[in-house]
């Protein structure tokens, strides 16, 4: 489904030669203080201004940002940008999504824009459930500071499959960030005996490799060619705990979920100039042997128990409604409320259900000829805790819940357009 684009104009993050980039302009420079102390922010105000409960790496959140850059460069640098943004900014404004996501170039165009705050906030997200998610997904708990891992094997033995519904570019880039922290920490905590090193002048487990269906990149014969060949033959040899990764959504999202999975698992580009230290350090994010991505257009209000069952396979699993389940509602509550009763009988016990929305949805619906407003989170629970009952026992728990957050992206990330923080409400089921 269609995603709407409006955002706040808050904390932009500029590029370097931007002319309102931040700091502070001209000699004798005084900060002042303030006349009266500042007031005491009310509880709910503080929540608002929490972000990600466990530290990301700016490197990594850089890395995210640059994958866009890199994948999209000609979208970037085209004279007709600014008109194609409008263009979908203002279908977006009048919610026409079949408009917003009907041509290649809107989608295109929609990636580089709205795309990248997207992706760092849903990896800021995952981040935060990870707890929750260590019994589908063991290698979650090597980013649990509370908890203290045994053994490196004991989080390395399974694959995390994951269904997106309107799902496109922001997951699959936040999903292989996710994916990237997770190795990452698990690099740090691991012995020879426990992980198999890998070689100097490679980070972590990001090694170059074929996928399926994805062209590799093509590269000359060198020096560091030969480094990356042979930290690829070492992570074959590894257990390899990865990522299976089905978006669904009615857009044609497939052709720029493959240009960014591509771009995930292959060498950035690096400059001509770059020293051979730097040429032999560069790696790809992730190995195209832990990521794995597979999209389907399908239209997720005409689906059907049986296609969920099929889809989702017969283990637990986590199950996503990215700033998507409220213009399900908008397009038609009862067919959406079917949509999760559907989901609840296909999804096995332990799935988890993951929604993200803006904060104070409503959803409108007609009861007895007279309009009525609904909040979209009362709708959730209504249907899922409610309404999604066996034998008079509830079928989901809530584990999450919280009605405003913001995410706000780092000052000093770089990217050649502004972006914006994020203000979103989570919700978190367990299937029982």
């Amino acid at each position: 489904m269609g995603r709407n684009g409006r955002t706040k104009a808050y904390g932009k993050v500029v590029g370097k030669d931007a002319s309102d980039r931040p700091g502070w302009k001209g000699p004798g420079f005084v900060k002042k203080k303030p006349a009266n102390p500042p007031k005491e922010k009310p509880a709910k105000e503080e929540e608002e201004e929490d972000v990600s409960e466990l530290p990301i790496p700016l490197e990594l959140q850089q890395v995210l940002l640059n994958i866009f850059k890199d994948t999209f460069p000609e979208v970037l640098t085209s004279e007709s940008r600014q008109q194609l943004l409008q263009d979908v900014k203002n279908a977006l404004y009048e919610r026409d999504f079949a408009r917003a996501f009907g041509r290649q170039d809107y989608l295109e165009t929609y990636s580089i824009r709205w795309s990248p705050s997207r992706a760092l906030c849903y990896q800021s997200i995952l981040v935060d459930v990870s707890e929750h998610l260590v019994e589908i997904f063991p290698l979650c708990a090597s980013i649990q500071l509370e908890e203290e891992v045994e053994s490196v094997k004991d989080v390395t033995s399974s694959t995390l499959r994951a269904v997106c519904f309107g799902g496109g570019a922001a997951e699959v880039v936040a999903f292989g960030g996710f994916l990237k922290l997770l190795h990452d920490s698990v690099s740090k905590e691991s012995t020879e005996e426990d992980y198999l090193a890998i070689p100097e002048g490679v980070n972590g487990l990001s090694v170059a490799a074929q996928i399926t269906d994805i062209e590799p990149s093509k590269t000359s014969t060198s020096e560091s060619d030969t480094t990356i060949t042979s930290a690829t033959e070492i992570q074959a040899s590894m257990a390899c705990p990865g990522v299976d990764l089905v978006l669904v959504d009615s857009a044609q999202w497939g052709d720029v979920v493959q240009k960014l999975q591509h771009s995930i698992i292959s060498l950035p580009s690096i400059s001509k100039y770059a020293s051979a230290f730097a040429k032999a350090a560069n790696a790809a994010m992730l190995s195209g042997q832990v990521i794995k991505t597979t999209f389907l257009a399908e239209d997720v209000l005409t689906m059907t128990a049986l296609q969920m069952r099929d889809l989702f396979g017969k283990t637990s699993i986590l199950l996503t409604l990215l700033f998507t389940l409220n213009e399900l509602y908008t397009s038609s509550i009862s067919l959406t409320t079917k949509f999760l009763l559907n989901l609840t009988m296909a999804a096995k016990p332990g799935s988890l259900l993951l929604v993200v929305d803006s904060p104070g949805s409503y959803s409108e619906t007609k009861v007895n000829g007279s309009s009525k407003k609904y909040p979209m989170h009362w709708l959730l629970d209504h249907t899922l805790l409610d309404t999604a009952k066996a034998d008079n026992k509830a079928v989901w728990e809530k584990l999450v819940s919280d009605d405003s957050k913001w995410f706000r992206i780092p000052e000093d990330l770089r990217y050649p357009i502004s972006l914006e923080n994020m203000r979103y409400q989570i919700h978190l089921y367990r299937r029982l």
